[in-house]
């Protein structure tokens, strides 16, 4: 410990905060799993490229709780006391960046999509064109942001320019999921019919999609503004660390919410996404008929179990 002391590490600020970091991702990531298992158990009838997406967000998720849980037992544990070790960047706390930037950017998709679905005016293709650039370039600061730091000494995270990297990666997460957040509530408004078992399911998607987009937008958020406040500690990584994990628990809660909210809690077990996700394109259905079209299915399910 003196060592360290020596050095100038303060664990505190450093590794402390990693370890918290690594703490809530972990709590998060045992959420995702139950999460997880519901969604396969409650829409086996879900589309397979649906599906598949849950299963490679879930996989990226568990790789990276593995990294970082690799990154902070080397630091804690293998070389405890290294003062030269820790001098060092961490390499697999730095590919975890790559991984979350890939989940990010894929849970964002899915939504972006949603919304390009429940759009069906000649408008509806300015929503992706202007926000998938902002997707895309996530992976890319993303990927810079490793590459520039692996194998380097640990003080180069606090160079200007990285400092602006991190925080345009974790800025551009929070505008695109508030962006997100926006657009669907404004197209479930938008679909309101007058009804009011219509208006209360709507109630409820926008109370999802609210409490859904806004976890990961908040981490983000607090991420960059922990990165200006403290530029030469690892606080930020208490809320980077578990943000990819909050975004596959985004994707998983907004697609199990879907049966409450369309169904009032009462929607039979094995429904699917399909109407609802992904069909909406081809049959050129907006928010309003959509919703109509999926209350009707709901019920009509129910009838037939009961």
């Amino acid at each position: 410990m003196a060592s360290i002391d020596a050095a100038g590490i303060n664990l505190d600020t450093t590794w402390g905060s990693v370890l918290a970091g690594v703490f809530v991702s972990l709590v998060f990531y045992g959420i995702g799993i139950l999460q997880t298992f519901i969604y396969y158990g409650r829409y086996p009838k879900d589309p397979v490229i649906l599906k598949s997406l849950v299963a490679f967000v879930f996989v990226l998720d568990t790789l990276h709780t593995f990294l970082i849980s690799v990154g902070v037992w080397q630091c804690l544990i293998l070389h405890f006391g290294d003062e030269t070790f820790l001098m060092y960047t961490n390499a697999p706390m730095l590919i975890s960046v790559v991984v979350t930037s890939v989940i990010s950017s894929s849970v964002q998709s899915f939504f972006i999509y949603r919304i390009w679905s429940l759009t069906r005016n000649r408008f509806k293709w300015v929503f992706p064109v202007v926000l998938i650039p902002f997707v895309v370039a996530q992976l890319v600061l993303g990927a810079f942001y490793v590459v520039t730091l692996m194998n380097t000494s640990a003080a180069e995270i606090s160079t200007p320019l990285l400092l602006r990297v991190g925080n345009g990666l974790d800025g551009l997460a929070a505008a695109v999921d508030i962006t997100i957040t926006i657009a669907l509530c404004t197209l479930l408004i938008m679909g309101r019919t007058g009804f009011e078992d219509t208006d209360r399911m709507i109630l409820r998607l926008i109370f999802i999609s609210v409490n859904t987009g806004l976890s990961s937008a908040i981490f983000a958020f607090l991420a960059v503004i922990l990165m200006v406040i403290y530029p030469n500690d690892l606080i930020v990584t208490a809320f980077y660390l578990p943000l990819g994990t909050v975004y596959c628990n985004t994707l998983l809660a907004n697609l199990n919410a879907w049966s409450y909210a369309l169904g009032g809690g009462n929607a039979p077990a094995g429904h699917q996404h399909t109407a609802l996700v992904w069909h909406v394109a081809s049959t050129d259905m907006g928010a309003d008929d959509l919703l109509a079209s999926r209350r009707h299915d709901l019920a009509s399910s129910s009838v037939s179990v009961g």
